[in-house]
């Protein structure tokens, strides 16, 4: 039986791409509600099995998530894989409200895949991985651009910061622009901030995404050299600091952001 996410005893934001709002209208909801959520299932897994997990979630995971955003749980879910530089493999995600609703959008999606399966129960990730852990974030606010699904490639930036507040003010104030600038010119499709809410050591993250790494890497030249005298110093929030490159699968979304992304 395939649980992609650890369920946890509790009491029941990337806006990641597939949820996207203009940025202009972020700010008038800010004061209505806070932002969507992100929650982030990572597991190590066998290189030589991340394709087999890869046409599972083709083949039957995709529709399972299906099933969890169709029931207003979820937002949209999809899975992305190292490139380079990470150890966690393979990395389940998906978007909803608040934690509530994303635990209850991943027992839908459980029941779902499992009934889709039959009595051979699907693919075990625990017989291609060895670790797995789960985290929840809250989203930021993202660059506007196109809608539809994420990536397809991703670069991420993970920090270990002392002043989560700061570093996020200056995302809003300051360094957002300067990467709405690079969306705007066309080397970037996304890119956004969303940072820990529960579980995870890097509290952190910025992400930025495009048709393939070379493109990503030609918008970072031009986003790192938009900066002024003026441009906030992380390193005074922020200490340790890693870079990841990501390929996404297919984006299981509603269907009114799937159409708009065609």
């Amino acid at each position: 039986m395939l649980q992609r996410f650890v369920m946890f005893a509790v009491a029941a934001a990337f806006i990641w791409p597939g949820a996207a709002v203009a940025q202009e209208e972020m700010a008038e909801m800010a004061e209505e509600a806070p932002l969507p959520m992100l929650m982030i299932s990572s597991w190590k897994c066998d290189f030589g099995d991340v394709g087999a997990i890869g046409d599972d979630w083709e083949a039957g995971g995709m529709a399972a998530a299906q099933a969890a955003i169709d029931a207003g749980h979820w937002v949209s879910a999809g899975v992305y894989y190292h490139d380079w530089a990470d150890e966690w493999n393979v990395n389940f995600w998906a978007v909803g409200e608040n934690e509530a609703h994303l635990i209850e959008g991943q027992s839908a999606s459980n029941a779902a895949y499992e009934a889709a399966a039959g009595a051979d129960g699907g693919l075990d990730l625990w017989k291609h991985c060895s670790e797995h852990k789960d985290g929840f974030y809250q989203l930021a606010q993202s660059t506007e651009g196109a809608d539809g699904p994420p990536g397809p490639s991703m670069a991420m930036s993970s920090w270990k910061c002392t002043d989560v507040s700061q570093v996020s003010e200056d995302w809003d104030s300051y360094t957002l622009a300067k990467a709405q600038a690079v969306v705007d010119a066309g080397q970037w499709s996304d890119a956004g901030m969303f940072v820990h809410a529960w579980a995870g050591e890097w509290n952190v993250n910025f992400y930025y995404m495009g048709v393939d790494i070379p493109a990503i890497l030609e918008g970072w030249q031009a986003f790192v050299g938009s900066m002024g005298d003026d441009a906030p110093d992380i390193t005074e929030y922020c200490s340790e600091h890693k870079d990841w490159l990501y390929t996404f699968g297919s984006t299981a979304m509603a269907a009114d952001d799937a159409a708009a992304g065609d």
